[in-house]
C-alpha cells in the first residue's frame, strides 16, 4: 500500500502513516526496512498492514513528481506498490517512444534531444544515499560550540564507551536522548559501507546503459528506427537477389522481353530504395554512435565526481554526528551530579568527560613501541587534536573540593583542556619540569610556602616564559 508519513517522533521512534483514503496506520522504527534512510514527516512510503498497525514499511522509490514525468502523485495514490507504479511509468514511456518513432522525420534530424540530463540520472541512481544525507540535514542543526570535527571511524568505540559510562553514572541520562543521532549514524554508516564495498565492482557502462540510455526516449525511438530500416534493407537485398536470379534465368531461356524489362525496372526501383536506406542508416548510425560516446564520456566523469562528493558528504556527516554526540556527552557530564561525584572528584582525573579522554586512557595502558596499526593511527590522531586544541592548566592546592570546582570551570570551556594538580612541592617541581602550562592557579590557603617563592620556582622551570600565574 502507498502512503505518506503524517507524524513521526524521533524521541519515541513511533509514527503514523495515512493512505489515499485518509486512514491512519501506526508504526515504529523497529519495522522500518530501509538501512540507508530514516522515517520523516512528509516522506512517501510503501507499507503492509494487518488492519490498523503496519507490519512492514520502507521509503517509496518515488518521492518527487515533476511536470513532464510519465507519472504523477495521483498515480502514486492509485497504486498499491512501487512495482505497479513503475509498470505504469514504463508503459507510458513505451507509448511515448512509439509516438516519437512514428512522428519524427529521421531524414531531417541532426541531433538527438535529451529526455533528462546526466545529473538527473546520477541523482536517481544515488537516490537512497542522497536521502540519508538529506535526513542528516533535516535532523542535525549546526553546533556553535564544536571546537573541532572528530573522525567517526577512529573514535567510534570511545564515543560509545563515553556514552555507556555517562548513562551508568547519571540516572537522568538515557539512550532516548541520543536516539535520533544514533539512528542517523546507523543509516549513514550503512550507506558508507555499501558505497565502499561496491567500489571495486562498479561497471559504469552498465550503469550508464540502465540508468541513462535506456530511459532516453528520443534515443530509443532512433534505435527502433535504425532496427526497422535495417530489417527493411535486408528484405530489399533479399528481394534484389531473388529478382536477379529470375532475370538471369529468363535471359538464358529467351523469355518475353516485356516481362524481363518489367523485372529489371522493378530491380532498379528496389536498388534505389535500398541505396536510400543504406545512406540513411549510415547517417543514423553515426548519430547514434556519437550520442552514445559523447554522453558515456560525460556520464563517466560526472558519475565518478558525484560519487566521490557523495561519499565525502556521508563521511563528513558521520564525523559531524559523532562530534555532536561527543559534545552532548561533554555538556551533560558537566551538569551531572553522578559524574561529578564519581569522576571529577577523583584527584587523578586530568581530562574532561569525552571520547578523547577515554581514548587517551586506553592508550596509556599500552606499550607505545608495540602498537597495532589501528592503535598507532589512534595515537597519531590524538596527538594532532591535542596539538591543535589542548591547553594545560595546573592547580596548586590540597583542597580537593576546590580542585573539582576549578576542573569543572576549565573543562566547561573546552573538552580537550587538561587540568593537573600539585598538592606538594615535589609534585609542583616535577610537573613544571615535564610540562608547559598556560595558567598555574595558586590556592593561597593550601600551599607549603609563600606565593612569591612558588611563582619564582615556577618561572625557573618555565621553558617558554609565557606561563601565567593566578591566585585563587
Amino acid at each position: 500500500m502507498h502512503g505518506k508519513i503524517a507524524i513521526y517522533m524521533d524521541s519515541t521512534g513511533r509514527g503514523t502513516v495515512t493512505n489515499s483514503a485518509k486512514v491512519f496506520f501506526d508504526f515504529n522504527k523497529y519495522i522500518w526496512s530501509d538501512k540507508r534512510s530514516m522515517p520523516c514527516v512528509g516522506m512517501l512510503v510503501e507499507f503492509h498492514s494487518d488492519g490498523k498497525s503496519i507490519t512492514g514499511i520502507r521509503p517509496s522509490r518515488f518521492q518527487e513528481f515533476k511536470e513532464g514525468d510519465f507519472i504523477n502523485e495521483n498515480d502514486f495514490w492509485r497504486t498499491d506498490n512501487d512495482d505497479e507504479l513503475e509498470d505504469i511509468q514504463n508503459s507510458r514511456r513505451s507509448a511515448y517512444i512509439t509516438e516519437l518513432y512514428r512522428s519524427t522525420d529521421y531524414d531531417a534530424i541532426e541531433k538527438i534531444p535529451l529526455s533528462f540530463t546526466i545529473p538527473q540520472a546520477i541523482q536517481n541512481y544515488f537516490a537512497e544515499e542522497i536521502l540519508s544525507v538529506e535526513t542528516l540535514k533535516s535532523n542535525v542543526q549546526d553546533e556553535k560550540e564544536i571546537p573541532c570535527i572528530l573522525d567517526y571511524f577512529i573514535l567510534k568505540r570511545f564515543i560509545n564507551k563515553a556514552l555507556d559510562t555517562l548513562i551508568f553514572m547519571d540516572n537522568s541520562t538515557d539512550q532516548t536522548q541520543f536516539a535520533v543521532l544514533k539512528s542517523i549514524i546507523m543509516h549513514l554508516e550503512n550507506s558508507y559501507n555499501d558505497m565502499k564495498d561496491k567500489h571495486k565492482m562498479i561497471n559504469i557502462t552498465k550503469i550508464f546503459n540502465e540508468n541513462f540510455l535506456s530511459l532516453q526516449c528520443h534515443y530509443q525511438a532512433l534505435v527502433a528506427t535504425i532496427d526497422t530500416r535495417k530489417n527493411r534493407s535486408s528484405s530489399l537485398e533479399s528481394q534484389i537477389k531473388n529478382l536477379q536470379l529470375e532475370i538471369n534465368l529468363r535471359s538464358n531461356s529467351n523469355q518475353d522481353p516485356l516481362k524481363l524489362k518489367a523485372k529489371e525496372e522493378r530491380m532498379a526501383k528496389l536498388k534505389k530504395e535500398n541505396d536510400y536506406y543504406k545512406s540513411s542508416l549510415k547517417k543514423l548510425d553515426s548519430l547514434r554512435n556519437d550520442f552514445y560516446k559523447k554522453n558515456l564520456g560525460i556520464f563517466e566523469n560526472a558519475f565518478k565526481l558525484s560519487r566521490e562528493k557523495l561519499f565525502t558528504k556521508i563521511a563528513t556527516g558521520l564525523n559531524l554526528c559523532a562530534t555532536i554526540i561527543d559534545i552532548k556527552i561533554w555538556h551533560l557530564s558537566l551538569k551531572s551530579t553522578g559524574v561529578k561525584n564519581s569522576y571529577f572528584t577523583r584527584s587523578n582525573i586530568e581530562n574532561s568527560f569525552c571520547a578523547l579522554a577515554f581514548a587517551e586512557h586506553y592508550l596509556s595502558r599500552l606499550n607505545k613501541t608495540a602498537l597495532n596499526p589501528f592503535d598507532q593511527k589512534l595515537l597519531m590522531y590524538i596527538k594532532k587534536i591535542t596539538k591543535e586544541q589542548r591547553k594545560k592548566f595546573l592547580v596548586i592546592t590540597s583542597d580537593l573540593d576546590l580542585l573539582c570546582r576549578i576542573k569543572l570551570e576549565i573543562f566547561g570551556i573546552n573538552p580537550y583542556y587538561i587540568v593537573k594538580y600539585a598538592p606538594k612541592k615535589v609534585n609542583y617541581q616535577s610537573l613544571m619540569r615535564d610540562n608547559t602550562f598556560d595558567i598555574v592557579y595558586i590556592d593561597e590557603k593550601h600551599i607549603w610556602e609563600n606565593v612569591a617563592d612558588i611563582i619564582l620556582q615556577g618561572k625557573h622551570f618555565d621553558k617558554t616564559g609565557k606561563t601565567k600565574f593566578k591566585l585563587l
